[in-house]
């Protein structure tokens, strides 16, 4: 059965557009808007030419942050390395701007406070808080050491405050929702998938079953019609021997209740429907519940028995047996010339053999880690 489509793998590439939405948002803020203010107000700064140094400082930040985030790269050290360098080219720019036009020409407040939310995005809410709270204090200290706290400028700082804090806090919450809406669109998607393929697989398996029935018919048919109209002899070894082999495939399907097999069970019947079509009779018995386990550790299982089986002759039976929790053991007895393979036995499973004659018993054991 194909594995069911995980969450985890799926909510990454659901949360990772936002991420790219976010990245794009602030370099296009970087370079179209800001770089239209350092040109538009180039001559007003103190220092013209270190302002064009900090948009280069803040451009080189957003591709660090960029290639951090995108490549889901989790570094405290480097990320907060990254926005101590944010906060102090926010410092240079309210150095930068005359006190009268420091809420006028200062792009550097809202630059700081995007580039620190793309560099904090997925981090806890405080921490953007904080960051934002400083980003702000930076402006606040400037405009306090001009002497331009006049209840004019305070009300434009509030209002400033305000409009910037607005959009870096909405784009935390809008990650924090495609992270939650992420996660349920995953698991509804993994459901899905998981309905999907249990269906595809009881599919497979009613189809298996009806071809098995007619080959039990087929195998037996034949045998009916001549036993009623007196032309097959009953104590004919040939027909005893077609009428066994029937009979346990006849059994062994009227035994299956499965939907979706475990997978070892899987492997095991259809190893030994192909012995059953060349003339061996097989039994098979379970004992006890099969845990769950992967296809990889089912085939590992399965292989020493069905190479034994292989090499029968008349007869062969197959014991499954989960006694235990965790712990799988399947044995099989066969007779003729059957060996015992030389294979290299994967991790967790035993095998163990003993021969009386024309008789050879094989044990393949697995306990869960």
């Amino acid at each position: 059965m194909a594995d069911s489509a995980p969450a985890g793998p799926f909510a990454v590439r659901f949360n990772r557009a936002f991420d790219i939405a976010t990245v794009v948002a602030v370099a296009l803020w970087q370079v179209v808007a800001v770089g239209t203010a350092v040109l538009a107000y180039y001559d007003q700064y103190r220092s013209p030419a270190s302002v064009v140094a900090i948009w280069g400082a803040q451009l080189l930040i957003i591709v660090c942050g960029a290639a951090l985030l995108l490549r889901r790269k989790e570094s405290t050290a480097i990320t907060w390395s990254l926005v101590a360098v944010d906060l102090a080219t926010g410092v240079a720019m309210a150095v930068n701007c005359p006190g009268e036009h420091q809420l006028r020409i200062n792009w550097g407040w809202t630059s700081v406070g995007l580039i620190g939310v793309l560099l904090v995005l997925h981090r806890p809410v405080r921490e953007v808080v904080s960051l934002l709270a400083v980003n702000a204090g930076i402006v606040f200290v400037a405009l306090t050491a001009e002497g331009e706290m006049d209840r004019h400028t305070v009300a434009g700082f509030i209002t400033l405050l305000y409009a910037s804090a607005s959009i870096q806090l909405a784009l935390i919450a809008g990650a924090r929702v495609f992270r939650f809406s992420g996660g349920m669109a995953a698991e509804a998607a993994a459901e899905r998938w998981e309905m999907a393929t249990r269906e595809a697989v009881i599919a497979e398996v009613a189809a298996a079953r009806q071809d098995r029935y007619r080959e039990v018919r087929r195998l037996i048919t034949g045998v009916l019609r001549g036993l009623a109209d007196g032309t097959v002899d009953p104590a004919d070894p040939a027909v005893r021997h077609r009428c066994a082999t029937a009979e346990a495939m006849l059994r062994q399907l009227l035994a299956e209740r499965d939907d979706v097999p475990n997978p070892l069970l899987r492997l095991l019947r259809t190893g030994i429907d192909e012995t059953m079509r060349r003339g061996t009779v097989i039994d098979l018995a379970q004992v006890g519940e099969m845990p769950p386990m992967s296809e990889e550790v089912a085939a590992a299982i399965a292989e020493v028995p069905l190479a034994v089986l292989t090499g029968a002759r008349e007869n062969a039976r197959v014991t499954v047996v989960s006694a235990t929790p965790g712990h799988v053991s399947v044995s099989v007895l066969v007779d003729g010339d059957a060996l015992v393979p030389e294979t290299t036995v994967a991790d967790g499973v035993t095998v163990t053999s003993d021969r009386d004659g024309d008789l050879l018993w094989v044990e393949a054991g697995w306990n869960e880690p």
